[in-house]
């Protein structure tokens, strides 16, 4: 009970913003590699090293769970946010890899559409982790929750008609599978963006 009492580790709000920081900056770099994708070399190891940096704030958040008493939220919870933060960047990491390492002459006609999808989910996700601290700011949290979830719904269709086209007159089967696996990864990038939305709507009904 005296529990509750206990000053709770606001640590773990900063690092959450650093995290979504390291989204943010992914996606924009992905941006980058679509409109100079002569660059693509020098722009994936630059998402690569911000996935490690991501990594890294990952796991301290996870060391920080350990380690203190009373958190601002179920700890299951605070896992889950990390694992889904975390994630988007890593599917960004594996799309821009394997466009480098197939050597693709050009991105796959759909990502551009995919990539702005992701941009505007997570900058609404980004806006609600910011304003997890306040618990106040409840009804607009839980509205960007919706809006999230309205938004990858645009991820499914697009990802429905981008396959939908690649296998319609399939011409070269080994481009098609190396395209095919770098909308899956997008996707799942976008998926990851719901399943965020879902928990921060968790620890508002929770919470708040």
């Amino acid at each position: 009970m005296f529990k509750r009492f206990l000053p709770k580790e606001n640590r773990f709000f900063t690092l959450f913003k650093q995290h979504a920081d390291c989204v943010v900056e992914g996606i924009d770099l992905f941006e980058q590699l679509l409109n100079d994708y002569s660059k693509r070399q020098e722009l994936t190891a630059r998402i690569k090293k911000t996935e490690n940096r991501a990594d890294d704030i990952a796991h301290e958040i996870f060391a920080l769970l350990n380690s203190v008493f009373v958190t601002p939220f179920d700890r299951e919870d605070i896992r889950m946010l990390a694992n889904h933060t975390d994630d988007i960047v890593d599917m960004l990491e594996k799309a821009g890899t394997r466009m480098e390492i197939y050597n693709m002459p050009l991105p796959p006609d759909a990502v551009k559409e995919q990539i702005d999808i992701l941009k505007r989910a997570f900058e609404k996700l980004a806006a609600a982790i910011g304003m997890l601290s306040d618990l106040k700011q409840k009804d607009a949290i839980l509205k960007i929750c919706i809006d999230v979830n309205s938004i990858e719904n645009e991820g499914d269709m697009t990802l429905r008609r981008a396959l939908h086209d690649l296998f319609e007159n399939p011409s070269d089967p080994f481009l098609l599978m190396k395209q095919k696996e770098i909308y899956e990864h997008l996707e799942a990038a976008i998926d990851r963006c719901e399943d965020l939305a879902n928990v921060i709507e968790t620890i508002m009904i929770k919470y708040a």
